[in-house]
């Protein structure tokens, strides 16, 4: 048996990466009630500051006009829908407005359009109108709180033209920007798999003829990555093998060193996505395994990049199309019926946890077992998780405590059918559709289950379970 050893001496605020944002899919969803019920949720369970997610500028919600007149009364409602559930807008200025766009290029469903633009000053004056309307409806002091960040992945078919135009697109988008405030903050390149990061650093700290400014031409870098992005996917069965399970900690460390090189350790950096694969259609996103992965990625980007922003926030998605099954291997924290999955109620663990982050450590270290330790107002809180990677088995995680004095408390768990209720829908057969019965049947199978433990107690974790431990000293 492991022992659990806290050092109630080491301290340090406990930085929640984890609470910074999450994705949704695209904005025309951001006038869905359902939707907006549970982005309300998530930021008061979750902790959830921003939000972002895709074609602000799409045909759908008619921006630019036949005679090419702008227009954001959608948008507009959009964004204050965003701020009623108390969240923010991290903003991704894309797709190209049919009106404004070279040819007919798209991607996804919903037709995201991915050309430059036939014009590039009407790109210019499209970003410009949009940060004046932005301006009127909220004011400049709330807009300054809100991050603009230009186009999704552009180095995948998002973008239909070369990198050299992404730079222009960012250049005018970031000048427009700036030319209604100098405070609002603009930045790139959204890359997938984390690319174009030392290039773009070299263009925008360099002089550009669209971007005139002296210094830096960016706010933020952001970019995003997925374990898959190294690893083999297989789509017929919708699962994923990740053979290298710390894979985004090697990613960003790799981004976080070129920052630190060329402006120093405290430039932001955001992982705007990232969940346990990039496939679209890959259960690992609903089973109970994928909260202790949530865990352990977010304790490995600590010290690494600013803020997180897990993809997604729902099954209420149609890059692909819409789905109806609850459990179909959807992005989302929660299905489209609203169960919450394993990977919600890591990200509540996490929120749950305490302001200030004690040293804990196992006295049997693994890549699999991990801890993190905190205390607020004489309360302990310590969340354990025992990842397992899904080409193993796994190995159970048995463990007591020591240094934490008589200790007292509860436990709450993620384990299936209690917190993760995929595993329930799988033996009730896996149904497409809910009677309400087997609804009843999911939505209890997606509450967490807590116990009391004492001292001296061992405490048992399956593989592929997390447990929040929560006790005061001395008792």
């Amino acid at each position: 048996m492991k022992q659990l050893l806290v050092n109630t001496e080491v301290k340090k605020t406990l930085s929640k990466i984890w609470e910074y944002g999450v994705n949704t899919c695209h904005a025309p969803l951001w006038l869905r009630t359902d939707l907006v019920g549970q982005l309300k949720r998530q930021h008061t369970e979750l902790g959830f500051r921003y939000i972002r997610f895709h074609d602000i500028f799409g045909d759908e919600l008619g921006v630019v006009d036949s005679e090419g007149k702008f227009h954001f009364e959608r948008v507009i409602q959009i964004y204050k829908n965003v701020l009623a559930c108390g969240m923010k807008p991290f903003v991704e200025l894309s797709s190209m407005p049919g009106a404004l766009a070279s040819g007919e290029n798209n991607v996804c469903f919903y037709k995201f359009r991915s050309d430059p633009p036939a014009r590039w000053e009407a790109w210019r004056e499209l970003v410009a109108a949009f940060a004046r309307s932005l301006t009127g409806a909220f004011g400049e002091e709330e807009v300054k709180t809100w991050y603009f960040e230009v186009w999704n992945e552009p180095d995948i078919p998002f973008w239909s033209g070369s990198r050299d135009e992404y730079f222009r697109l960012y250049d005018l988008a970031r000048n427009a920007m700036k030319s209604v405030s100098r405070a609002y903050r603009v930045g790139g390149p959204a890359t997938s798999k984390t690319k174009w990061i030392p290039e773009f650093v070299a263009h925008v700290s360099k002089p550009s003829a669209d971007d005139p400014d002296d210094g830096i031409r960016c706010d933020f870098i952001s970019t995003h990555a997925y374990p898959s992005d190294l690893a083999f996917l297989n789509s017929a069965e919708g699962s994923v093998r990740l053979e290298q399970a710390s894979v985004m900690r090697e990613l960003y460390t790799a981004v976080r060193q070129v920052l630190d090189t060329a402006w120093g350790p405290d430039f932001p950096l955001f992982a705007g996505e990232w969940n346990s694969s990039a496939g679209p259609y890959a259960f690992n996103h609903d089973e109970c395994n994928n909260a202790p992965f949530v865990c352990k990625t977010m304790c490995e980007l600590r010290g690494l990049c600013t803020g997180s922003m897990y993809w997604g926030a729902s099954d209420i998605y149609e890059e692909g199309g819409f789905h109806y099954a609850p459990f179909h291997g959807g992005y989302g924290l929660e299905t489209v019926n609203s169960i919450p999955k394993a990977a919600y109620h890591a990200f509540r663990f996490l929120h749950d946890l305490g302001e200030t982050e004690l040293e804990a450590v196992f006295d049997q270290p693994c890549e699999e077992h991990g801890v993190l330790a905190t205390e607020q107002n004489g309360e302990f809180r310590i969340l354990v998780w025992n990842y397992r990677s899904p080409e193993t088995a796994g190995e159970p995680l048995e463990f007591g405590i020591s240094g934490a004095g008589n200790c007292r408390g509860t436990v709450e768990r993620i384990e299936p059918g209690y917190g993760s209720a995929y595993e329930t829908w799988r033996e009730l057969g896996s149904p497409e559709f809910l009677d309400y019965r087997r609804f009843e049947k999911l939505a209890a199978a997606s509450r967490t289950r807590r116990e009391d433990f004492a001292e001296g107690e061992t405490i048992f974790l399956a593989p592929g379970t997390v447990a929040l431990l929560c006790f005061r000293h001395g008792q």
